[in-house]
């Protein structure tokens, strides 16, 4: 049995959880500074990004649940009925097509864009819960650091949807905000400040009394890869490529330091969680592959992200090389079902992560010993 996984008190190992879990932050925080000195860099990064994480985070999707013999079993249903999520992005694409009528096709893409905040907020949540079941922390410290979790990331990424001149625009707003609304965000801005500063002292407290350091450290790396980051060092800066076609153009940096925090994230909860699954029964399958030989599995998905690089481009995401325009009937077909995809994942993983209706992911996740 591999060391890492006869560690207690962490997910994946010490330091399996110091690269994935902790580091995460510090190596999105790194590309997103790296943006900024060099924005020529932005573009490569974005495509590094999209074939090493972002399409590799999908596929172990995949690997956790159809390409598990034992998922497969156990969650039919849900593998089967999962697939209908493909549908509304369908339905809003027909819409638009039979109609030209844009409503239900960007309520569409407006829900795709906060289902995506939110899944990265759950997943922060799910790490952090692990790590107060290993601190043993209290209800009260966890009630205290869940609402901090919740309350920082959403009221970051409100003060960023509402407070960047071209959020305002996409969102149909003024461009200067009236004097009410400008108090509004100082005054948002002003009580974040003080809720983070209120949850050090907090955190400081426990640290010095010899608990809580581990979830109060995550909780630092999430609230600074997820938010800081992106909307208050990299976003305000955007657009940092030439030419933004698109929304999505228009905060491509910011998408990226995110998005590589959490594909990091999801790929070690994953290999943690079948490296120690498959130390307890024989089965060969990629699932298995992916416990046993994260390296070459991990090969192999980088590989097939190379048509994930293809729809990112059929979809008009690029601002150089689009297969398609977003705005073209192809561009929207490809967005829909990119978006399809995503749905799917996210549906998938809020199913099977559940400790409490999964006995067995307890020791998965490190939770118990085994049995």
């Amino acid at each position: 049995m591999p060391a890492s996984v006869r560690e207690t008190g962490w997910i994946g190992g010490r330091r399996f959880d110091g690269f994935f879990f902790f580091g995460s932050s510090l190596i999105a925080g790194a590309l997103g500074l790296a943006t900024l000195a060099w924005p020529v860099l932005l573009l490569p990064l974005w495509a590094a990004w999209l074939l090493l994480l972002d399409g590799p985070h999908l596929l172990a999707t995949f690997g956790r649940t159809y390409l598990d013999t034992r998922e497969r079993k156990e969650q039919a249903r849900l593998l089967v009925g999962s697939l209908l999520l493909f549908v509304p992005g369908l339905v809003a694409w027909g819409v638009l097509r039979l109609t030209g009528e844009r409503a239900a096709f960007d309520l569409f893409l407006g829900f795709a864009t906060l289902w995506s905040f939110h899944h990265a907020v759950r997943q922060n949540y799910g790490l952090l819960s692990l790590y107060e079941s290993f601190a043993k922390a209290s209800p009260r410290e966890r009630r205290l650091d869940t609402g901090f979790l919740y309350v920082s990331l959403w009221a970051s990424f409100g003060l960023f949807l509402l407070g960047h001149p071209e959020n305002r625009r996409i969102l149909g707003l003024p461009a200067e905000l009236p004097a009410l609304g400008r108090l509004a965000l100082v005054g948002g801005g002003v009580a974040l400040t003080l809720l983070s500063l209120a949850w050090l002292v907090f955190a400081a407290v426990r640290i010095r009394q010899g608990r809580g350091a581990r979830p109060a450290l995550f909780l630092l790396c999430a609230a600074c890869g997820s938010a800081v980051i992106p909307f208050f060092v990299v976003g305000p800066f955007e657009p940092l490529v030439q030419g933004p076609q698109t929304p999505e153009h228009m905060f491509m940096a910011a998408a990226m330091v995110g998005g590589v925090m959490h594909g990091l994230q999801y790929l070690g909860i994953v290999v943690a969680a079948n490296r120690r699954r498959f130390t307890r029964y024989e089965e060969r399958s990629f699932a298995a592959m992916l416990g046993r030989a994260p390296v070459a599995a991990y090969g192999l998905m980088v590989a097939v992200s190379g048509l994930y690089l293809l729809l990112n481009s059929a979809r008009g995401a690029s601002p150089v090389g689009s297969i398609f325009p977003e705005a073209s009937t192809s561009g929207q077909l490809f967005l829909v079902f990119y978006w399809g995809l995503f749905f799917h994942h996210y549906y998938l993983d809020q199913r099977i992560w559940r400790v409490r209706q999964q006995p067995s992911l307890r020791y998965e996740l490190g939770l118990e010993e085994a049995a």
